[in-house]
């Protein structure tokens, strides 16, 4: 079993360039649900192992009561089902946690977040690619496994910012807080690679949303530029190599 995400937020929580760009996110309880939507028109609940986007719940504040979608699923409920609807998508053994809904930019109509492909094939943490994952229609995660697409990243940002200077200064941000993501929790866990998700909302704001200890790389598969998946390719052969010796 991966590293928790809960866990994994507390270790960033405790880096002050990183608790800035960390969306208020806390292990999920009926009452704490309640309480963070009276502050936030939408949360998500995700399991706090697990990837892909399964599992996870997303409950808006709509205009008589709340939107709650699982999947391609969505109920409205009043007040009083509220707990109701949310606890029949949880597995019973399950851990979860909740987080603050975040208003992501979007690209073509979809949303879209950013995937960081962070290896350390040697003594340092190297970006093996860069990509924009877009949601599928109607989705509300962005991950592959839920019909999301890879684009080249810097073509997103070009159409969301209009300034060269906008879409330079967002990259070199997102490297940087990746590479302290690798860092920061490399120092507690022995890991190679990291899958570093980041949400970015219309005026550049960028979220972490959460880092995956173990990255799947088909994403990087449907870009042209088929550059960063060889990179990932050979990463992954040195780190293996490495391992074994």
């Amino acid at each position: 079993m991966g590293i928790g995400k809960m866990k994994k937020h507390r270790e960033m929580l405790k880096r002050s360039v990183l608790r800035r760009h960390l969306p208020e996110t806390h292990r999920f309880t009926h009452a704490r649900a309640l309480r963070m939507l009276r502050t936030y028109s939408t949360i998500f609940i995700k399991p706090n192992h697990g990837s892909g986007g399964s599992g996870i719940i997303r409950v808006k504040k709509v205009r008589k009561g709340y939107e709650v979608r699982y999947g391609l699923k969505r109920t409205h409920v009043g007040s009083a089902s509220l707990y109701k609807a949310i606890q029949s998508y949880l597995r019973p053994s399950g851990q979860y946690l909740v987080q603050r809904g975040l208003r992501l930019a979007k690209y073509k109509g979809s949303i879209f977040d950013a995937r960081i492909y962070m290896q350390k094939p040697k003594k340092k943490w190297d970006i093996s690619g860069m990509a924009a994952r877009v949601a599928a229609p109607h989705r509300f995660v962005t991950n592959y496994h839920k019909g999301g697409h890879g684009v080249k990243l810097k073509r997103v940002l070009s159409r969301l910012f209009t300034k060269r200077k906008k879409v330079k200064s967002t990259l070199r941000k997102i490297k940087k807080i990746s590479r302290l993501m690798a860092r920061t929790i490399n120092k507690r866990h022995s890991i190679r690679e990291l899958g570093v998700d980041l949400g970015i909302e219309k005026n550049g704001r960028i979220w972490i949303i959460e880092a995956n200890s173990r990255p799947g790389h088909k994403l990087f598969t449907q870009l042209p530029d088929k550059t960063p998946l060889r990179r990932i390719m050979k990463n992954k052969h040195l780190i293996r190599r490495r391992l074994m010796n």
